[in-house]
């Protein structure tokens, strides 16, 4: 009975060695390799790293990581990560054109890294050509093969995930809402009415992305493609989001570089997400006399701060149209707020003198240079950003019909006839 016990526990032990000899050890470095068939020798190949979003990735020209060429169609790269990162691999084999000024953008695929043997194939003129990122265009993998990363087979369902809202933004971006903004010279201006229907139709694709891409970055937050994904999607967020966001992460995320950036942006975003009290500043009216915000928001009046300057042709473009819907809605209680980036005092005037705008007109006459730009967080204009009666953000996305239909839910039609 005693030999029968020891011999059990014998068998035990010996098992418990030889699963723990199986157990595959975790790598501490990455080699990633790739076939692509129909690439010449000596063909470049780029490792771009995605630090903010694939757009800034493929405008980017300093942010390469590695490099390297093809040679009998093959490449490899190796290295070692902290955590899994995406990479724009880019396959540099079209010659750039001088002689139009144009950039030219190179086949790319996005490629989630990380710490383990990672192999890639796909024929050259299957390669999607970076610009596809730049236009909201499709991407997809259906005939690239990438294997042996945990963290790219992630990121492959978030991809395949989004593409539909991603085709569909595009489509009504470019099929319907651009036709219909610009007008064919000579042809008579349809109605409002077409032009919110248009946008309701974005907006609702919009929301539906929205919680989509929400709901993905919540289940994967524990991974580094949600934590990536949060920080490209992070200025879509409300600040009721961005809070659960920043509770939801898991505390050996936060521990770790990538997770205290995360946060710290997060921080950073609440500030400037809707629902976020505005942030008061002091400026200079056009007679130059000092102003600041909490002198005309959160007064009882919804308030539109328009970001703009005198050099910004689209933000002049859209000056007829503010003066439109002021006109129509100022009645109402509706305010505007004209702020200036400009930094040279008469040549923001002059353009004020020009555009005879009937609403307040302020600076600090710093452009993006001052704490305007970093606490507003803009960086481009014009920008619109529309205030709630108690100086709260409801949107930033207060443009051209986009405003039309916002200004028709918070006080009923006042277009009449054009509507």
């Amino acid at each position: 009975m005693n030999f029968k016990i020891k011999v059990s526990f014998c068998c035990i032990a010996l098992m418990s060695v030889l699963l723990i000899g199986c157990k595959e050890e975790k790598k501490e470095n990455y080699t990633f390799k790739g076939e692509i068939e129909g690439a010449a020798d000596g063909t470049k190949v780029l490792l771009k790293a995605v630090d903010e979003d694939l757009q800034t990735a493929v405008l980017s020209p300093g942010n390469i990581a590695d490099s390297t060429q093809i040679k009998d169609g093959k490449f490899e790269f190796s290295g070692k990560l902290p955590e899994a990162k995406l990479y724009l691999l880019v396959i540099a084999s079209k010659t750039n054109a001088e002689e139009t000024g144009m950039p030219v953008y190179q086949p790319s695929v996005p490629v989630f890294l990380e710490n383990s043997d990672i192999e890639l194939e796909a024929k050259l003129d299957s390669i999607p050509s970076a610009d596809v990122f730049l236009s909201g265009g499709k991407f997809s993998y259906k005939n690239i093969t990438v294997t042996g990363s945990v963290s790219q087979d992630i990121y492959f369902n978030y991809r395949e995930g989004i593409q539909r809202f991603e085709e569909k933004a595009s489509a009504l971006f470019n099929s319907e809402y651009l036709p219909y903004l610009n007008a064919v010279n000579g042809s008579a201006k349809e109605s409002v009415s077409k032009g919110v229907a248009i946008v309701t139709k974005i907006e609702d694709n919009q929301e539906k992305r929205h919680a989509y891409v929400f709901q993905f970055i919540k289940k994967n937050i524990d991974n580094m493609v949600g934590l990536t994904l949060a920080k490209q999607e992070m200025d879509k967020f409300s600040l009721q989001e961005l809070e659960k966001l920043s509770f939801d992460i898991p505390a050996a995320q936060k521990n770790t570089a990538a997770g205290k950036k995360i946060i710290a942006q997060i921080t950073n975003a609440k500030s400037v997400a809707s629902g976020a009290a505005f942030i008061d500043l002091p400026f200079e009216d056009s007679e130059g006399k000092a102003v600041k915000l909490s002198d005309h928001v959160g007064k009882g009046n919804f308030v539109l701060l328009e970001f703009w300057a005198s050099w910004c042709h689209p933000c002049r473009a859209s000056i007829p149209h503010l003066k439109e819907v002021y006109e129509l809605y100022h009645p109402q209680g509706f305010e505007i707020i004209s702020v200036s980036m400009d930094q040279d005092k008469q040549t923001w005037l002059g353009a004020v003198k020009e555009e005879k705008m009937p609403w307040l007109q302020v600076s600090d006459l710093q452009a993006f240079n001052g704490d305007l730009a970093k606490k507003y967080q803009l960086s481009a204009i014009p920008t619109c950003i529309l205030l709630d009666p108690k100086g709260k953000i409801v949107t930033r996305e207060m443009r051209d019909f986009f405003m039309d239909k916002k200004l028709i839910d918070l006080y009923g039609n006042q277009f009449g006839k054009k509507f």
